[in-house]
């Protein structure tokens, strides 16, 4: 190939080129947007576009050279505005729980329709969130279509949170549903766990863990009381809580020791784990218990049932079919479905259906750079 003709390439590779700017959660710590954010960006990454990670959580302020820090509110907007300004297009995850995130969002969506390139938003959650859908409150509803409205396009979980971001007047066709749950999440090499873990799981059996957070969508004093209730029937019944984030553990420590000793001896409670540690730890259970009814079809829940690990999970009305659910803030229904899995566990594990998991990561990828238009409503995965 002649230098002319590899000049003409490069330049149309650079033209076909993206520059994307994630702005959300970067592991670490690992969570459920975590994962989405990395797993996206190595996607991007790999097909020869630029992303990076503009890093929100736990630890935003250490410098590392995976993501890019974030020290005040100050530095947010510098590095949002220059990146928007560079030719950067921003994507801002979000959901309805929080109000710091809302304005971090609110922000860029600002940001990118300075720059001439409005942002896209990533919307989490389902429909039970403290500040989404809330049309009874003319500032809630006003501050979320405002906005959706800045936005140049949104991605939603699935069907049912897009038609309700459409309630607040937006367009159809702005509105993508694509499921976060995709067929790489099931990949993970199994790792040794730690000690602590393995005696703990040596002495108890029937074993349920949590994906929880020290906040009180996630009911554990509802967990308590179900606790102590399910070792009346099976004292040797365990329940391991895992995934808080460094700034809630000790909060949850301190919860902890206000149990009695018996209370506490059925409890473990962890950290958070990486993502390789936590299916690891998933598969050596007996089943998985969900507890906050403000998300939607949870990654964790997806994952679980595709390993072939029986939930139990709050009703919040998009539980895929193969979960058994219990009435929300309802510790004796609860401790009631736990039995029911205990005393039919292999009935219930043999009866776990669950489409096969799409490339959803790559849906994502293609959402970004403006490929692969979604038809409207389209649903990524279905559970069933």
């Amino acid at each position: 190939m002649s230098k002319c003709s590899r000049a003409i390439d490069s330049g149309a590779k650079l033209r076909n080129q993206a520059k994307i700017l994630q702005i959300g959660n970067y592991p670490p710590p690992m969570c459920g947007w975590a994962i989405q954010t990395k797993l996206v960006t190595d996607e991007l990454r790999r097909r020869g576009h630029v992303c990076d990670v503009l890093k929100i959580n736990e630890n935003h302020t250490v410098k590392d050279p995976a993501y890019i820090d974030v020290q005040d509110g100050w530095d947010y907007l510098q590095k949002i505005m220059s990146h928007a300004l560079c030719g950067y297009r921003l994507n801002v995850h979000v959901n309805g729980m929080s109000k710091k995130g809302y304005l971090l969002a609110l922000t860029a969506a600002f940001a990118g329709r300075i720059a001439f390139r409005p942002a896209r938003l990533t919307f989490h959650g389902g429909l039970s969130q403290g500040y989404f859908p809330r049309h009874d409150s003319w500032k809630l509803h006003h501050a979320f279509r405002l906005l959706f409205l800045l936005a140049g396009k949104i991605a939603c979980d699935s069907g049912e949170i897009k038609q309700a971001i459409e309630s607040y007047g937006i367009p159809p066709e702005k509105v993508s549903a694509i499921a976060t749950f995709s067929s790489q999440y099931l990949n993970f090499t199994p790792m040794r766990l730690a000690d602590e873990i393995n005696e703990f799981l040596a002495k108890h059996r029937p074993l349920f863990f949590s994906y929880v957070s020290f906040r009180p969508e996630y009911r554990l004093e509802v967990v308590r009381d179900c606790i102590r209730l399910y070792r009346q029937k099976y004292p040797d019944g365990g329940f391991i809580w895992l995934g808080f984030p460094a700034k809630e553990l000790p909060g949850a420590q301190k919860f902890l020791r206000g149990w009695t000793k018996e209370e506490q001896s059925a409890l473990l409670l962890l950290g958070n784990l990486t993502h390789d540690e936590f299916l690891t730890l998933m598969v050596r259970c007996s089943a998985y218990l969900r507890t906050p009814a403000c998300d939607g079809v949870a990654a964790s829940v997806l994952e679980s049932l595709a390993l072939r690990v029986p939930v139990v999970a709050s009703e919040n009305g998009r539980r895929p079919a193969s979960v058994i659910t219990y009435e929300d803030t309802d510790a004796a229904d609860m401790c009631a479905k736990l039995v029911y899995v205990t005393e039919h566990y292999e009935e219930i594990r043999a009866g776990i259906r669950l489409d096969t998991a799409e490339d959803n990561v790559g849906r994502m990828a293609d959402w970004l750079v403006g490929e692969g238009v979604l038809q409207q409503g389209s649903e990524v995965v279905h559970a069933s």
